[in-house]
């Protein structure tokens, strides 16, 4: 039989969104991402986000979407530069001056001034073929991205740009393949007096001039699980706590957040169970902080007194421009020596409760005095942590089912104990971001490349093959240390949880060479995703997420028919559900083909027309087996997708519909009609 190829609907929704970015021009495509660990983030020309943002990584956990950049945690953030006694490019002096970089006036035009973008990758991005098509991501790619193989990290993104305060800013991101370590994005922002105070770094406007009093305040407003496709999500629940300025505390400085019980729920919410699965949207704590602070100018030691101001604000009380707040004000934020422990040291019984409704936080440092030419750094780390996603549907069913217990604990408090744990996690990770930077990026072990990776998609199978990547010695330390491959492979929409589902080398008995699996467990038109990590003999592995396919999904299906004596529609009746983790409510994206709307005409002939009708004898909608201009329509094959679209681009409504088909053989050959009907239940 003929091997047969199958697309996932997000194929015809890659080119809106290609062209969204096209739109977008210049500023787009200086953003950079990091997509190779379990933390996603997207690092803009001048750090904070645009106001119009919908195609970005915003502290994605864990994983994230590569089509619709969905598990977001990160609403936005910001860097303010306080100064005293300065006087501009104008001429103007000013006894205090604040140069606000976000998060309120997002981009802050005027201000902030993109100069120059760079992503470097110790490995290229693999390429990725299902049925010989290439798959490309929105937000990554091999040619926006140079090879350096002596990276310490495994991707390193540099972004520049300058403010109208002449200092110029240099951030390096560094992330990691490590399953031990990809929880966390070192920022190390180079803060340097300049004078340049526009986007022409060879033209000075404030040439030779002494900053005094400077202050660098950064604003983060994190919102878990804020960006899942579900409206039960955003609830103004969240509480922040602050580790590092307290006796006893073991971390040099993190602030953290997490979800909280909602007053517009009835019941116990933390989490934010899934109102139909039960699954638990909102288990992430997400984090920022502190790993250095230069001790001075001319001092590059870290200082432990910093940062100097640890607060927190609402969006009613931070301060902005934008609001009229004059410039003393600014600078008072920055300079006003609090040190905040966070919402939830129970001064306040609720997370949404006024005063404390949608921190947001702040970390400021200084006073620096920056004389010209001179620089400080200041070395930040983004962090986040969570119970496993399997764990999160699997509890959140025994949850809803009404059997969940924990420790001897059941229902609410089990529930509210399981997702604490994502703490445990969130510090683990934040401590091995500390050890990290004082050991050096070097000092987190790496695993062999990932291979690239062709998915071949045929009659009761599905084969996988990857390029051998067994003599490419360890880049650390120089040995062969590669000991084999597994393949991993989730079902029916690439954001699910995925699995093992094979190896070889070890104790396997196949040999770690090898370079072929045939996946024979597989169900015909049930849509599949795999990606191959390549491990070491110390447990190493390649990047999780550099060789999935995602874009066209892996779909076995039958030979085409003979004749017309077995069609029928699957499934059928059809009952819409929204999709937890990541998925979309029954409204949303109505004009797009989604795959919780698929149906299959299953036992087709090679050749068939088939048309749809309402009960009333109203033509729905016409399909043709194979259809040219429909890249998910599979010649040589007996099955063919419906995502309920009508010719006129609706989503169509529950009800009784009857279908009518018309098939030939492969050599235009009549076979005849066939008639049926199918139910859908919205």
């Amino acid at each position: 039989m003929k091997a047969s190829r199958r697309f996932g609907l997000e194929g015809i929704v890659a080119a809106g969104i290609l062209l969204l970015l096209a739109t977008a021009a210049g500023a787009q495509q200086a953003h950079k991402s990091h997509e190779i660990g379990r933390l996603w983030e997207t690092i803009t020309p001048v750090w904070s986000f645009p106001e119009y943002n919908p195609v970005s990584d915003q502290m994605c956990y864990p994983g994230g979407d590569f089509f619709f950049q969905m598990r977001k945690n990160l609403e936005r953030r910001g860097i303010w530069i306080g100064v005293k006694d300065w006087t501009n490019k104008d001429g103007q002096f000013k006894p205090y001056y604040v140069s606000e970089g976000g998060y309120m006036n997002h981009e802050a035009p005027g201000i902030l001034f993109p100069i120059r973008s760079r992503k470097f990758v110790r490995n290229r991005l693999c390429i990725v073929k299902v049925n010989g098509v290439q798959e490309t991501r929105l937000l990554d790619s091999r040619t926006g991205s140079t090879k350096r193989s002596t990276l310490e990290a495994d991707e390193q993104i540099e972004m520049v740009w300058t403010t109208d305060v002449g200092i110029e800013v240099t951030l390096n991101s560094y992330a990691f393949a490590n399953r031990l370590h990809d929880s966390y994005i070192i920022l190390s922002f180079t803060f340097k007096n300049t004078g340049n105070a526009d986007q022409t770094p060879s033209t000075i406007e404030l040439p030779g001039q002494f900053l005094h009093g400077v202050y660098f305040g950064f604003w983060f407003k994190f919102v878990p699980g804020g960006d899942m496709g579900h409206q039960q999500v955003r609830e103004f629940d969240d509480w922040v706590h602050y580790i590092g300025n307290q006796t006893g505390d073991t971390l040099r400085g993190l602030w953290y957040c997490y979800d909280g019980d909602s007053q517009r729920d009835p019941r116990d919410d933390i989490g934010d169970p899934d109102q139909t699965t039960g699954e638990f949207l909102s288990p992430q704590y997400l984090g920022v902080g502190v790993l250095h602070a230069d001790r001075t100018a001319n001092d590059p030691s870290d200082d432990p007194a910093q940062p100097a101001t640890v607060a927190y604000r609402t969006p009613r009380t931070v301060r902005s421009h934008l609001k009229g707040d004059d410039e003393f004000t600014l600078y008072s934020e920055l300079s006003s020596g609090e040190q905040s422990r966070g919402t939830d040291t129970g001064e306040w019984a609720y997370p949404w409760m006024e005063p404390v409704q949608e921190p947001v936080v702040l970390l400021a440092f200084g006073p620096y005095d920056i004389p010209f030419g001179q620089d400080v750094r200041i070395v930040l780390y983004e962090v986040a942590g969570a119970i496993d996603q399997q764990l999160a549907v699997q509890f959140g069913q025994d949850w809803k089912a009404g059997r969940l217990e924990w420790h001897g604990l059941r229902g609410d408090p089990a529930k509210n104990a399981i997702i604490a744990t994502g703490l445990d996690s969130l510090l683990l990770f934040a401590s091995r971001a500390q050890r990290t930077w004082r050991q050096g990026l070097a000092s987190v072990p790496d695993g062999p490349p990932p291979p690239n990776l062709n998915i071949d998609a045929g009659p009761g199978k599905v084969t996988l093959k990857w390029d051998p990547v067994h003599t490419e010695p360890d880049p650390d330390t120089g040995e062969l240390d590669f000991a084999g491959y597994m393949v991993y492979r989730t079902e029916d929409r690439y954001t699910m949880p995925y699995r093992l589902i094979w190896r070889c080398g070890g104790e396997t008995g196949i040999p770690d060479t090898t370079t072929l699996f045939v996946d024979r467990n597989v169900t015909r038109g049930r849509n599949y995703y795999y990606y191959v990590v390549a491990y070491d003999r110390y447990g190493n592995t390649s990047s999780h997420y550099y060789n999935r396919n995602y874009q066209y999904a892996a779909v076995p299906l039958d030979a085409p028919h003979k004749n017309l004596d077995s069609i029928y529609v699957v499934p059928n009746p059809f009952h819409a559900q929204g999709l937890a983790y990541g998925g979309t409510l029954q409204e949303d994206y109505t004009e797009i083909p989604r795959k919780e709307d698929q149906i299959m005409f299953v036992g087709l002939p090679a050749k068939a027309v088939i048309r749809i009708f309402t009960v009333h004898g109203d033509l729905v909608a016409t399909l043709h087996h194979p259809n040219p201009d429909d890249p998910r329509s599979v010649p040589g094959t007996a099955d063919e997708a419906w995502f309920q679209i009508s010719s006129s681009w609706q989503t169509i409504k529950s009800g009784v519909y009857f279908y009518y088909v018309e098939g030939w053989d492969e050599n235009g050959k009549p076979l005849g009609t066939a008639t049926g009907k199918f139910v859908v239940i919205r």
